[in-house]
């Protein structure tokens, strides 16, 4: 692999498995009607840790170590919404995410131009149903149970032109389906203000997932809820063997701060 192509990968690859989700931190209800919500947020992201795969000069791995201003810097798009519905007896939580990643970096090579172009898409979704398994005036807790997606796709593509003229690509898609088990934990501080915390495992198509999300919602009347929200993510993944062309690794703690506006209804 040229040091071109090596340092492009190096700059680039990490960012590749940060999701922007909608950070939504669910209200118990007091009474028996269903309530629902529907929102989104923003968040600032970092990961760390360690990627690989089979590149066109063979498998390799790659640190990931990616700020927040390198997440902004090769975002090419990203959105992300998510919900719930409860009865303060059962509760569903739901999230869906999708981000595009691109870079693309030429360097003169002799008498000719090496051009990197890398283009990553993710997609994800969660939906979880939670059962009320303790209920006071101070916390209600929620056993939850449920699913989680996620889809890596990658297309990168060399260019020569020059004195040489040629082009190689490389594209693979890698997806996996994890059983989620874990539990919701809400705290009334006051009227307005609710602070609650998830924590959950997964497992199954992924080596093991981890997640613990903690944060507070203040509702600005009976429609709307804005919140701030801290989220750290463990995930290993690994398909294949090394040297196999379909080798994909990914083994990163992911970690965000953000901002969500949710509607209730």
């Amino acid at each position: 692999m040229s040091t071109t192509l090596k340092s492009t990968f190096k700059r680039f690859i990490p960012a590749l498995c940060v999701l922007t989700a909608a950070a939504l931190l669910p209200m118990s209800a007091a009474h028996a009607q269903w309530k629902y919500g529907i929102g989104t947020g923003i968040s600032a992201q970092k990961a760390k840790g360690t990627q690989g795969f089979t590149t066109l000069a063979g498998p390799a791995e790659f640190d990931v170590d990616l700020a927040p201003s390198d997440f902004q810097e090769m975002a090419k798009s990203a959105l992300g919404f998510g919900g719930y519905a409860t009865n303060g007896t059962w509760m569903v939580q739901y999230s869906l995410g999708y981000l595009e990643l691109e870079d693309e970096a030429s360097t003169p090579v002799g008498a000719s131009t090496v051009t990197t172009k890398v283009n990553f898409k993710i997609s994800g979704g969660e939906a979880t149903l939670g059962y009320l398994i303790h209920k006071s005036p101070s916390v209600a807790v929620y056993l939850d149970g449920g699913v989680r997606y996620t889809k890596h796709e990658l297309d990168s593509a060399i260019t020569v032109t020059g004195a040489i003229n040629a082009q190689r690509t490389r594209q693979f898609s890698h997806d996996w389906t994890d059983l989620v088990i874990g539990t919701t934990i809400s705290v009334p501080l006051s009227q307005q203000w609710m602070w609650t915390t998830r924590l959950n495992a997964a497992g199954g198509g992924s080596d093991g997932t981890y997640l613990a999300q903690t944060g507070a919602n203040y509702a600005i009347n009976k429609n709307w809820t804005v919140g701030v929200v801290g989220k750290y993510m463990k995930v290993k993944f690994e398909d294949g063997n090394r040297g196999e062309p379909d080798w994909y690794l990914y083994d990163a703690d992911e970690s965000s701060v953000g901002l969500s506006v949710l509607y209730n209804f």
